[in-house]
């Protein structure tokens, strides 16, 4: 597949989780050079999931922050992990989540933390 062609199946598919998952949420992204797709799902003032994908390497990360501190998170760095709620600085191996799946997770966290 094209690297256009992955960029798009990407944002369609989070867009997709967005919907379905968050659609309260303000949507933040920003394609960069036609290989990038960076952005953030503001949940409320102090929580957002910060969204990045490179269509290009297929380098992945989607982090729930709350204020100004990550609370959990998926990427590739190396290996598909996770980074579990209250355990940031763990790395647990796990298969390469969805977009929907990884979005569904984060929410689900954010929604849980006050």
């Amino acid at each position: 597949m094209a690297v256009a062609a992955r960029l798009e199946a990407f944002h369609q598919a989070l867009m997709q989780a967005v919907e379905k998952h968050a659609p309260e949420a303000h949507v933040e992204l920003e394609e960069k050079r036609g290989i990038l797709l960076e952005g953030r799902l503001d949940l409320d003032r102090d929580k957002f999931v910060a969204i990045y994908f490179n269509a290009l390497t297929g380098k992945t990360s989607y982090a729930l922050i709350w204020r100004n501190r990550r609370l959990a998170g998926y990427d590739n760095y190396k290996y598909w992990h996770y980074h579990p709620a209250g355990e940031v600085s763990r790395h647990v191996a796990c298969a390469e989540p969805t977009p929907q799946e990884a979005v569904a997770r984060l929410v689900e966290i954010g929604r849980a933390t006050d």
